[in-house]
């Protein structure tokens, strides 16, 4: 039973920041159309700012917001300085096929992973570091029973929680996130009803560069700090928006949580060597019964 409750605890801890990884894949995907393959790269450098604050004295909490913010311009900027050109660019002879202006973006975000990555490795030496926990990493101690799970544990699930119950706020009461809504679902007529889709395109950059960065933070305290840290949690983030749905918040959610749950058993009841095996064959399953994704909304042509 111990064994059983400590690979839902572990599974859900990690499916709570691959659930962040993939909140931020569709919000770029649902707002802007892209697949932001540099997503991570923005968790690691915003992650090494508040690491190097920390080293330099700063409390936790003020390195931890000031990687949020960082996180945050960085995904602004990312829009602002590459998305939006490229995207404009649709006279372009190279992207007049629909193919290309969907492949020049994809592209594009791979480029600035590699160029984030770089400049991590310049800056800080490509040293790995550390990172601290706000709370105890050890088992919990109740009634003198170590119990099979951690306050940084319970710590990481409140926080996404937390996130994700704004986050449904957000987008259901407040007029920017129907706004953004709207757009995701028609950009078009939204434009044409008034909404500045341009802005809105932008927020949702801001917004998933602050979910990386704070998937980054979570999930460094329990490996090594280093410019390629966090390349596997992307791919596992990505796998996860596939298995709920590129296009719904809930069902990126929802395949975090799958996933994280599936690695901890796999790990637990057989082998880290059969996770991936676990986590295609999942995928797999899924694709050919709901090829849109668990969540996903299928698309329908009108002829």
């Amino acid at each position: 039973m111990e064994q059983f409750l400590s690979a839902v605890f572990a599974g859900t801890a990690s499916g709570s920041i691959y659930a962040l990884v993939a909140l931020g894949l569709v919000l770029v995907w649902r707002g802007a159309g892209v697949v932001n393959f540099a997503q991570m790269g923005q968790a690691m450098f915003s992650t090494y700012v508040a690491s190097t604050m920390i080293m330099n004295g700063y409390s936790y909490w003020v390195a931890f917001f000031a990687a949020l913010a960082v996180g945050t311009v960085l995904g602004v900027a990312v829009d602002l300085l590459v998305m939006r050109p490229l995207s404009g660019k649709r006279s372009s002879a190279m992207l007049a096929s629909p193919a290309m202006r969907g492949t020049v973006p994809v592209i594009a975000s791979l480029g600035i992973l590699g160029i984030l990555q770089a400049a991590a490795g310049m800056i800080w030496v490509a040293e790995e570091r550390g990172f601290p926990a706000p709370v105890s990493t050890l088992g919990l101690s109740i009634g003198g029973t170590v119990m099979p799970f951690t306050a940084f544990d319970l710590f990481v699930i409140g926080i996404v929680l937390v996130t994700l119950i704004i986050t449904t706020i957000f987008f259901q009461k407040t007029g920017m996130g129907l706004a953004m809504r709207a757009s995701a679902l028609n950009a078009e007529v939204a434009r044409l009803s008034g909404i500045r889709t341009s802005s809105v395109r932008t927020l949702s950059w801001a917004l998933s560069g602050a979910a990386s960065s704070l998937a980054g933070l979570l999930v460094t305290p329990s490996a090594n700090l280093s410019p390629n840290t966090l390349d596997l949690i992307l791919i596992i983030g990505f796998t996860a928006c596939v298995i709920g749905g590129l296009d719904s918040l809930p069902g990126g959610v929802l395949g975090g949580f799958i996933l994280g749950l599936v690695i901890s058993f796999v790990n637990v009841y057989s082998s880290p060597s059969d996770i991936f095996l676990a986590i295609l064959a999942i995928l797999l399953i899924v694709l050919l019964v709901r090829p849109q994704g668990i969540l996903g909304s299928k698309e329908v042509r009108r002829v």
